[in-house]
């Protein structure tokens, strides 16, 4: 409304400086009837004006606008896998009895394409993953996660991730266990039914996050090379880490 308010005086202004102007034309020439076909042809011309301005032009600028968001997004999502992402995954991974089934199904080479990394991901998706954490995994899991709390907690205020649902959600499960881990002050006093509770939500945090690895990898393949070539370095999906280049 106030924003309306501090428009009206520049849109009277404008409108008398156009009047003004007609006038000065009707003076000086004495023709009113070319002041009428100039008046209709530029008035005819607003439509097709307005069809350039809010369909063509507003559309490209909103979505240059839409791919620096993005961009900006997947260097918060780059930041998440970089700082804790990567070795969560990996942590999650080494205690999935029956990831080993597949192991060799998600290799991931250099060569690799889009349609190679999405084949992996229906690979993974179909995988039904089975946690077993011991008293010792879940102490390892929090000293991680707890370290990380404050960079979580500053990615969770970022108005940016509105743009990408899923990695909020991936988010929101990581967080949401790291507070669960912390509230527990002795990980060898747990109880049946809370060590299954934990392992519940250890699950949720490993299923989402596994999915968007596959997504993140596949934007660093396509945009950033160098990252890329790390990324498959440290494939959390592998039974040993090798980053050193052979």
């Amino acid at each position: 409304m106030k924003q309306r308010k501090n428009d009206l005086p520049l849109v009277i202004g404008l409108t008398i400086l156009s009047l003004a102007l007609y006038m000065v034309h009707f003076f000086v020439f004495k023709d009113i009837h070319h002041i009428t076909i100039f008046a209709l042809s530029d008035l005819a011309f607003v439509p097709f004006e307005v069809l350039c301005v809010t369909l063509i032009f507003h559309r490209l600028l909103s979505m240059n606008e839409k791919k620096k968001r993005i961009s900006k997004l997947y260097m918060i999502i780059e930041l998440f896998f970089a700082e804790i992402g990567t070795e969560l995954l990996r942590a999650f991974a080494q205690c999935d009895d029956n990831l080993e089934e597949i192991h060799d199904k998600l290799e991931i080479t250099p060569s690799c394409g889009a349609a190679e990394l999405k084949s992996l991901g229906k690979t993974l998706t179909s995988h039904q993953a089975m946690l077993e954490l011991s008293s010792a995994e879940f102490e390892a899991i929090d000293m991680m996660l707890q370290e990380c709390r404050p960079q979580m907690l500053s990615m969770l205020a970022n108005p940016a991730l509105l743009e990408h649902e899923t990695f909020t959600d991936v988010l929101m499960a990581v967080f949401h266990l790291t507070e669960e881990l912390r509230m527990r002050y002795d990980f060898k006093q747990l109880t049946d039914s809370d060590n299954e509770h934990l392992t519940l939500d250890a699950h949720r945090a490993y299923e989402l996050l596994r999915m968007e690895w596959f997504d993140y990898a596949d934007h660093t393949r396509v945009h950033y090379p160098y990252l890329y070539s790390l990324c498959i370095r440290t494939n959390p999906f592998k039974p040993y880490r090798e980053v050193e280049v052979i």
